[in-house]
């Protein structure tokens, strides 16, 4: 072996000690899963990373290490406010300095974080923020002078497939993504997400103009998952036979997927008067419900979740305890159901 070639990998394996140690110190993992620790040594090193992992696979890690490694700031962008809270929560409750902005917050919250993020030393890690952000131009011109500054270290964009045409889940506030490559060059771009056909793969990285970028493929064998069918039209009565279902499998952390919102409403309201713990998600709810009704389902407070897909499919990809996944009703492409599953 050449004297450079083991500098190189004496050089790697120290980096990847130092990157274990921070896993170890704020998250109390004794060491990386799957692909994680790949993914984290091309964002640090300045590669672009397209990253699909099956949801449970621990996709998160991948951003928030490089985050703690070096000063600056890693940018996040999340589709959903409520998920973007409970991540920032969490990693504030590490003491890592994290923060999201929506329409949700104060103006007053919103101004500190905007005070920080002009000073000469912010001191956030990870910023949090929707794709309808991103393409206000007021907050371009905002990363852009952090970016020139030189402390924009990552972009990470999370649930990725939605930016591509071809996707069961295209988001057009995605597709403007697009120009961050143009706006901010030279920052790494990791797009990461739990479902991409090989069409879909291609078109995300095509259109986040990803240079050259380490494609990262996690094992999606979950022997932990079994799948029922049951046929709606041979059961008496739907919402008796997913009551009785749910009873019998006692205190468990549940979701159902309806199609309309008047179907959420009358079987939550159905499965209450059951004496089940639930409650409806869906879009004819305001923000602050909504993200009460998420939190109640994470800390466990309700049992059940009956929503439409406006609870987003990367809440239960972000949430490792869902134990029963119930679509009531199919939606077009059922490789929905596959994703949000665990698949």
């Amino acid at each position: 072996m050449k004297a450079s070639s083991r500098t190189c990998s004496l050089h790697l394996r120290f980096a990847a000690e130092a990157l274990v140690k921070l896993l170890r110190w704020h998250f109390g993992h004794s060491e990386f899963r799957g692909r994680q620790l790949e993914a984290i040594e091309a964002v640090i090193s300045g590669r672009d990373c397209f990253c699909l992992m099956p949801t449970g696979g621990g996709k998160s890690m991948c951003y928030q290490i490089p985050a703690l490694s070096k000063t600056g700031i890693v940018l996040v962008v999340c589709p959903l406010i409520a998920l973007m809270e409970n991540q920032v929560m969490a990693l504030k409750e590490k003491g890592i300095a994290a923060e999201y902005l929506s329409s949700t917050q104060t103006a007053e919250a919103r101004n500190k974080i905007h005070e920080d993020l002009e000073c000469g030393k912010p001191s956030l890690r990870l910023l949090y923020v929707t794709p309808e952000l991103i393409a206000t131009p007021g907050f371009m011109s905002k990363l852009t002078r952090i970016h020139a500054r030189g402390l924009l270290n990552l972009i990470a964009i999370d649930e990725a497939h939605c930016i591509s045409t071809w996707g069961h889940d295209f988001r057009p506030s995605y597709r403007k993504l697009s120009s961050l490559r143009s706006r901010l060059p030279n920052v790494p771009i990791l797009a990461l997400t739990a479902t991409a056909v090989p069409k879909v793969q291609k078109d995300v990285i095509e259109s986040l103009c990803l240079q050259d970028p380490l494609v990262l493929k996690s094992s999606f064998d979950r022997p932990n998952i079994y799948y029922e069918v049951r046929y709606k039209d041979l059961l008496n009565d739907p919402y008796v036979d997913l009551t009785t279902l749910l009873k019998s499998c006692g205190h468990v952390c549940a979701i159902v997927y309806c199609l309309e919102r008047t179907t959420c409403d009358d079987l939550a309201a159905h499965l209450l008067k059951s004496g089940i713990s639930c409650a409806a998600y869906h879009a004819g709810l305001n923000s602050k419900l909504r993200s009460s009704v998420l939190d109640d389902w994470i800390s466990s407070k309700t049992q059940v979740v009956v929503a439409t897909v406006a609870f987003g499919y990367d809440c239960i990809s972000n949430f490792s305890e869902v134990e029963y996944y119930l679509p009531l009703e199919f939606c077009c492409a059922h490789i929905c159901c596959v994703q949000s599953s665990g698949l």
